[in-house]
């Protein structure tokens, strides 16, 4: 029966990283899980080139670069899953040697490869799009012993599950990365980015300008630089701004310790609140 509530916490987590890398690793990490796997690839065949891509996991195996040509028409001319994938088109998983079934049945030039890259013998694969025109995309996990009797059926039940967070993160990955402007996009100067960092912390005018040596008139004329430049038109849009396109970095509050007995005056400039960093 299929961990249906580890896939159920893999899938809320996958859809809700913002990282595509991430998320691609907890289905992987799942998958390697759910079925005792050693490890993995996602596998792409050509239909037009008979070329293999291979995304492995969990890290990437250090193919022979050299031997990797023959490796691929070893794959192509001589895996009986890849032959029975291509003549039937199914989608349904299936394993190499079940329980019992000796390495001697496989081609030798199969399993001299196998053993050549550190891939074991025993694989399931896990078809994910499978046509004449594109080809076969699946994920391929394998192991040193046989895998259950049971690897079929739960791969069965979770496959169309893993279909459907597979194609949504092809569906992210195909998206470009879309990244803020800078502060050296916004063009905002040191002065006025060290003005923004003290207005984050709830500051007046008058208490930055004490701190940085200049009147609160000339301030103003920053602040009202760096409302132009953001395209706002007061303190509160300008932070808010700031904070969505990460131009300052919220931290998180402290605890204050207690108060250290002194004998001078308090600085009339000290303001508590929110501590920012520009970045």
């Amino acid at each position: 029966m299929a961990d249906s509530a580890g896939w159920i916490d893999v899938a809320a987590d996958l859809l809700a990283l913002d990282d595509v890398g991430a998320a691609r690793q907890c289905l992987t990490d799942q998958l390697l899980s759910d079925f005792g796997a050693d490890g993995g690839a996602r596998v792409v065949i050509a239909a037009s080139t008979d070329t293999i891509t291979l995304q492995t996991f969990p890290r990437d195996i250090a193919f022979d670069t050299q031997r990797w040509p023959y490796g691929q028409r070893t794959i192509i001319e001589s895996h009986p899953l890849v032959a029975h994938y291509r003549s039937t088109r199914s989608l349904d998983p299936e394993v190499l040697l079940r329980p019992g079934e000796s390495a001697r049945s496989l081609p030798t030039p199969l399993v001299s490869l196998m053993h050549s890259v550190g891939v074991g013998l025993h694989q399931l694969v896990l078809p994910l799009r499978n046509d004449a025109q594109t080809g076969l995309e699946a994920y391929v996990l394998v192991r040193d012993d046989a895998f259950p009797h049971w690897a079929p059926l739960r791969a069965s039940a979770t496959l169309p599950l893993i279909r459907g967070l597979d194609r949504h993160l092809l569906l992210r990955e195909a998206v470009p990365v879309q990244t803020g402007p800078t502060l050296e996009d916004i063009g905002l100067t040191p002065r006025e980015r060290t003005i923004v960092a003290m207005l984050a912390e709830s500051r007046t005018a008058e208490s930055i300008g004490r701190s940085l040596g200049i009147s609160a008139r000339t301030v103003h004329k920053h602040l009202e630089n760096v409302y132009r430049k953001l395209g706002v038109s007061d303190r509160v849009a300008a932070l808010q701004l700031a904070y969505r396109r990460g131009l300052i970095v919220e931290t998180p509050e402290v605890e204050p310790a207690p108060a250290a007995r002194t004998t001078g005056a308090a600085d009339p400039s000290a303001d508590p609140g929110l501590t920012s960093i520009l970045r």
